[in-house]
Order: C-alpha cells, then sequence, then structure tokens
C-alpha cells in the first residue's frame, strides 16, 4: 500500500511538472487558455460512437430507405446534431439518378466436390457492380488476362462466356460484353494487388448497352480469389461461374444534412464545415467518408459546449454544418441556396479524418488551396495543426520540465503515435474544390495513404480516436476564429500570413538557387536564372494576393484592403528584391565559376510574342477547369504540359494574362516548364474554339 501511494505521489508530480511545461513558441492565433479548453473538451471517442452509428459495417440497405426514408446516415446525424444543441436542424432533398439497389447478389463457381459461393453481398456488399441487374445467368470462366485491351481478346472467343479480367469493370464491360457477346465480366482491379490481396474495391458497370443488348453483370473479386481461379483454369479445369442477382430501382434523390450554429447577428457573413457522408448509397466507407461526417459533428458538439461555458465566444458568423452526396450535394446545396452562397467567406471541408496513421502509413494532410486561388485560409488552418503537432511530441530540449509532450492530445482508447502531419500542394477530386468552383475559399483536410480506400476493407477498426481527437482539435480552433474574428483577430491573422508568406517566399528562392545550382553545362545558367526569377515574382505576387484576401474578416473589408495593400505590398516587394539580389550575386558567382559572363538574358523572339499574345477564354468554353479535380488534363490535343500543372493551366486561361504570364505562373508555382510547350498548348487551345488569342502593339 505504501508504495503504491508513493508511486502515486511521484506519478502526481510529473503531472505536475508535465502541466506546466507548455512554451512560449507553442502559440496559435487563440490563447493557451481557449487552446486546452478545447484539448479538454474534443472527443475522440464521440467521433468514433458517430462512425458506429452512421456505418458500424457496410450493410445492404433496406428499401424503406429508399421509399420512407431518410437514409440511416440522415437520421443518426440530424439526431445527434440535435441532442448537441444546434440552432438549426434539418434534411433537405435534392433530386438525383435513379437508384440501384440489390436485394440479393450471389456469385458461385464450379468446383469438384460441388459449386462454391465466392462472394455474397450481405457479407460484402460493394462485391457486386453497381447497376448488376436481376438475373440468374451462368457461363464458363475464361481468364483474359487484363482484358482492357482488343490485343487481350485475339483468338479467343468470349461469346457466351464470363471474362476475368485486371481491367476495370467497366473497360471489361465494354470489350468482353458490349463488342464480344460475353454475359458477365469479372474484375480483379485493384489499387495495391500486391499488398492488399484480400481487397476488392468499389464499383459499377454501365446501366445500358449502347448496342442495344445485354448488359451482362459484373462482380469485383479479390487478387488472391482471381489468383485461384486463374490457377484452376491454367491446368485444365473447366469452371462454370453462376451470378444470381435482384435488384430493384427506386426514385432518385440525395439527402443533404444541413444544421447551423447561429451567429450573433452583428454580420451579414457565413462560414461551412463540410464532409461528405454519402458517395453513392452502396459504397459505405468508415473512413471515406463517415469519418469526415462524424468529425465535423463532433466538431459543432465541442464548440457549443465550450460557448455555453464561456470557454470560447459566441460566434458572429452563423456556421453552417452540411453533410452531403460527395460534389453533387455541395453543388445542389449552393445552387438552391445563392443568397447563402454570397455569404460565405470560408469552407473546412474533410474527406478521410479518423485513419489510424501508423496502421496506414499515412499522413494527416492540410492540402493548400491551389495559386490561383490564394487565400489567408491556408495560415489558419496551418496555424493550428503546426501547433498541435509540437505539443503533442516530446522534445529533448524541454525534459527539464519533464519526460513529456507539452500537453499531449490523446483519447483514451486511442492510440499514442506520434501526430505525423503534411501541409500540401492542391488535390481536388472533393467538396472542396466545388465551393471554389462557386468563388468560396476552401480547403481540405485528408488522412493518406489509405490502403483500404474505396473498398471492402473500409471499415470502422481502422480508425482511431487519438486520430479524430486531435483532428478535433486542429479544426475547432481553425473554426473559431474564422466564426469569432473580429477586427485585433484580423490583424492578428494578417500578420501571421505575412509571416508565413515571408517563409513561402524564401523556399521559392531556394528553389530558385537550386536552378542554377542544378547547371551541367554554361548554355543552361541564364535559362536557370531566368526561372529562378520567375520563381520569386510570382510567390511575391502571391503573397501580396493572400493578404489582400484576409480584408475579409475585417468589419470594414473595402477599407482593410487599402490598408492592407499600404502596409505590406511594400515590404513584399522590399523582401522581393532582397531576395532577387542574393539570386543575383549567386548567378555572378556561377557564371564565374562556369567562365561565363554574368549578362542579364536577352529576351528571344517567342518570349517577345508571347509577351505580346493575351489569352482570354472564348465565350462558350468553361473557366475555372483546374479546382474540380486533382490535375487532370484540359484542352484539346495531346500536350507535353506535366498533368499536376494542366489544372492550374486551365485555371488562369481565364484571366487575360499572356502567354509568358501564364507561363511565369505555372512555373513558379510548380516547376519550370519550357514556354514552347505552354505556346504549343495555348494555340491547340485555340484551334480547338477553346481560348481568343490576341495581340498586343
Amino acid at each position: 500500500m505504501r508504495r503504491s501511494i508513493a508511486l502515486l505521489s511521484l506519478g502526481l508530480a510529473l503531472v505536475s511538472a508535465t502541466a506546466g511545461a507548455q512554451e512560449k513558441e507553442d502559440r496559435t492565433l487563440l490563447n493557451w487558455d481557449q487552446m486546452r479548453a478545447i484539448i479538454m473538451e474534443a472527443s475522440g471517442e464521440r467521433a468514433m460512437h458517430h462512425v458506429l452509428e452512421f456505418v458500424p459495417y457496410q450493410r445492404v440497405r433496406p428499401a424503406s430507405e429508399y421509399t420512407v426514408g431518410p437514409f440511416r446516415e440522415s437520421k443518426a446525424t440530424a439526431d445527434f446534431a440535435r441532442e448537441y444543441g444546434f440552432s438549426t436542424v434539418e434534411i433537405e432533398k435534392f433530386p438525383s439518378a435513379a437508384l440501384w439497389q440489390p436485394t440479393k447478389g450471389q456469385l458461385w463457381a464450379t468446383e469438384k466436390l460441388g459449386p462454391r459461393k465466392l462472394y455474397d453481398i450481405y457479407d460484402t456488399p460493394v462485391a457486386l457492380g453497381g447497376n448488376t441487374p436481376t438475373g440468374d445467368v451462368s457461363g464458363e470462366l475464361i481468364d483474359i488476362g487484363n482484358g482492357g485491351r482488343p490485343e487481350d481478346y485475339a483468338g479467343k472467343d468470349v461469346k457466351g462466356k464470363v471474362v476475368m479480367g485486371s481491367a476495370s469493370l467497366n473497360a471489361l464491360q465494354r470489350m468482353a460484353v458490349f463488342e464480344r457477346g460475353a454475359v458477365g465480366v469479372l474484375s480483379w482491379n485493384s489499387m495495391r494487388p500486391i499488398e492488399q490481396v484480400d481487397i476488392m474495391v468499389s464499383s459499377s458497370i454501365a446501366a445500358a448497352n449502347p448496342n442495344g443488348g445485354s448488359v451482362g453483370f459484373g462482380w469485383m473479386v479479390t487478387t488472391r480469389a482471381a489468383h485461384d481461379l486463374a490457377v484452376r483454369i491454367d491446368k485444365g479445369e473447366k469452371i462454370t461461374i453462376r451470378s444470381v442477382v435482384e435488384a430493384q430501382t427506386y426514385p432518385g434523390r440525395q439527402e443533404v444534412i444541413h444544421a447551423t450554429i447561429a451567429g450573433d447577428g452583428s454580420t451579414n457573413q457565413d462560414v461551412v464545415v463540410s464532409g461528405h457522408i454519402y458517395e453513392g448509397l452502396i459504397k459505405q466507407g468508415a473512413n471515406d467518408d463517415n469519418s469526415g461526417a462524424a468529425h465535423i459533428l463532433e466538431m459543432g458538439r465541442a464548440y457549443i459546449q465550450l460557448v455555453k461555458e464561456g470557454k470560447l465566444p459566441r460566434p458572429k458568423r452563423t456556421i453552417h454544418f452540411l453533410f452531403v452526396q460527395e460534389i453533387s450535394g455541395t453543388n445542389a446545396w449552393l445552387n438552391a441556396h445563392p443568397d447563402l452562397a454570397k455569404r460565405i467567406i470560408a469552407d473546412l471541408n474533410y474527406d478521410m479524418e479518423g485513419l489510424r496513421l501508423s496502421t496506414g502509413g499515412a499522413q494527416w494532410i492540410l492540402m493548400r488551396t491551389p495559386d490561383s486561388f490564394p487565400t489567408f485560409l491556408n495560415d489558419i488552418c496551418q496555424n493550428f495543426l503546426e501547433f498541435v503537432a509540437e505539443i503533442t511530441r516530446e522534445r529533448v530540449r524541454y525534459r527539464a520540465n519533464g519526460y513529456a509532450p507539452a500537453l499531449d492530445v490523446l483519447s483514451q482508447n486511442g492510440s499514442r503515435d506520434p501526430f505525423n502531419i503534411k501541409v500540401d500542394k492542391y488535390y481536388g477530386s472533393s467538396d472542396h474544390a466545388t465551393y471554389m468552383q462557386h468563388g468560396i475559399p476552401a480547403i481540405i483536410f485528408n488522412t493518406w495513404p489509405d490502403p483500404w480506400y474505396h473498398s471492402s476493407q473500409d471499415t470502422p477498426d481502422k480508425l482511431d480516436a487519438t486520430q479524430f481527437k486531435r483532428a478535433a482539435v486542429v479544426s475547432i480552433g481553425a473554426m473559431a476564429v474564422l466564426a469569432t474574428a473580429d477586427d485585433p483577430m484580423a490583424v492578428r491573422v494578417a500578420a501571421d500570413a505575412l509571416g508565413r508568406g515571408a517563409e513561402r517566399m524564401t523556399a521559392s528562392q531556394r528553389k530558385g538557387l537550386g536552378y542554377i545550382g542544378d547547371v551541367t553545362d554554361a548554355s543552361q545558367l541564364s535559362q536557370a536564372y531566368v526561372d529562378a526569377k520567375a520563381a520569386i515574382r510570382h510567390q511575391a505576387n502571391i503573397e501580396k494576393a493572400v493578404l489582400k484576401s484576409a480584408s475579409v474578416l475585417f468589419a470594414n473589408p473595402s477599407d482593410a484592403e487599402k490598408k492592407l495593400a499600404a502596409t505590406y505590398d511594400p515590404l513584399i516587394e522590399s523582401r522581393a528584391a532582397a531576395l532577387m539580389a542574393e539570386l543575383k550575386a549567386t548567378y555572378a558567382l556561377a557564371a564565374a565559376t562556369w567562365k561565363v559572363k554574368a549578362t542579364e538574358p536577352v529576351e528571344s523572339e517567342l518570349e517577345k510574342q508571347a509577351t505580346r499574345t493575351v489569352v482570354e477564354r472564348a465565350a462558350q468554353a468553361g473557366g475555372g477547369a483546374g479546382r474540380g479535380g486533382g490535375g487532370g488534363r484540359g484542352g484539346a490535343a495531346p500536350s507535353k504540359i506535366p498533368g499536376h500543372m494542366s489544372g492550374e493551366l486551365n485555371a488562369v486561361l481565364a484571366r487575360g494574362m499572356t502567354v509568358l504570364e501564364i507561363r511565369d505562373f505555372i512555373s513558379g508555382e510548380f516547376e519550370p516548364v519550357p514556354l514552347q510547350d505552354v505556346w504549343d498548348y495555348v494555340k491547340a487551345q485555340e484551334t480547338a474554339g477553346a481560348v481568343k488569342l490576341t495581340t498586343r502593339k
């Protein structure tokens, strides 16, 4: 007993020492008392509970969810939100395409001892390809290899047979069923076929045959199952596959759960927090993205409680929490509420938040907006992200305060893993892209990589209450700043953005200096210098725009915009000049090393032409293509522009910039692109009627 008391006293002493271990360098836009209150209130367990109510397991939806409604996730979300005291809670309904849902789905294969059931939708709902019609269909199995290329079918008769391949269900259906008369297809297409041999990805087939015939059936199988079947066929065994499906089609409907925390009425601005609770109705992912929906629900609950207790100020701006069908639901809601959409100054979007990072080999990632959409929002989020990452790690230089983090953020039933974070460049393909297409600043948080993403194994056992809690602390802090910011807080936000912008400008210079360091021949030096200057100039322009965007947080945004520009633009120019001077000195040093003169580069004829040529998007062409996806290619012709740049390239085509300015923009944001490649791309766009080129005199 005495030993226990002594150990308890020692433990209390260590806790006391640790409690005072916070350091002055650990600072956010909120004060320490507010951050401590958030840490103590945010609950990873509650977020886990939400997931377990939404999608305890991947399941076959009953007909009542389609005919009576609401869907299970909608009801659970609305019930929780009402219990937690949100100001308003409603389930808004929007039209959609007809909804397909199977009530029976079994895949059988013959064996020497009799038929074996390979899959049942009540075991693995995603095994059956979406849109597979009702039918009891059998056919001999043929292994086609990939199956997505015509040459895979050379010399093979697949009519009336079941084709198995590694191509996608859609590709197999098109090649085998539509074009060659197969009765069905099995796909073992997988993102990680070697690492994850026992998962299948969520997929679907086309609902109609363009040739007017049967659509066949489609099933996903695991790599292991496909290998087993292929080996048996290779040994000469004849395998018959039987697909038994009963499916129904219901009138189209998508549900958006819309809950609010009311502002105090002092402003006409609003804030949005979003996550997609639906990505289709058959696919039900615990991490993608029921975890995002569960997370934002916990953000709201904790914030309401903290305001009620007087630990955080009441919001000035109304906060809208939107649980949507990914992208289409966001578009439907914004289009249905144009007046509200005009009020929104920022969106925090959450897509895949709860994965245990160490198990998935993942990081929790803040993806910044692209440079075509500069905003203070990135810096607010990074401020809190880095704060939580610092206080949750044990720093040896502070060990005199105790062998512990300054203030760890852990859940009782969660891991004790390090908080592995990353601030990364923009990627679309979620609801934040949709908000930006509507002119609203938006960022996304995401756990990546996720080995179980879009698969039969995206289940709650992969999630971590500690990750949920840490995500909630970061997010509640950022949301509180957005919702409550007054002029003094707006100044803090602008000052923080200025400091982070200085770091980004220095990073752009370092990138440019690297171009000079990469030179392997004296003839390359001049272009490296040009590219380096473009990087610094680009970042200076972006930082001015970032600070300008912060004006929206002030009581008088138009007046604040002028003051911010007058205060900071000259300083940014001064910093850019200093960085340019250092770059020029390095250029001179490199030139001396290569035994050439460090002369200022002379404009080429192409550069002169590109300087005079202005690009405008044609009236019939859509704009802002780069914000909707993850850098997918735009345009009408093959291009040498790297895929990760093409989204931004298309986003700036509508800016009235010259060809050279466009080249410098994407080169400054990413890495150098030859001007000729941009010129060729723009000319191809002109030929396709997507842009109009005019020449300045």
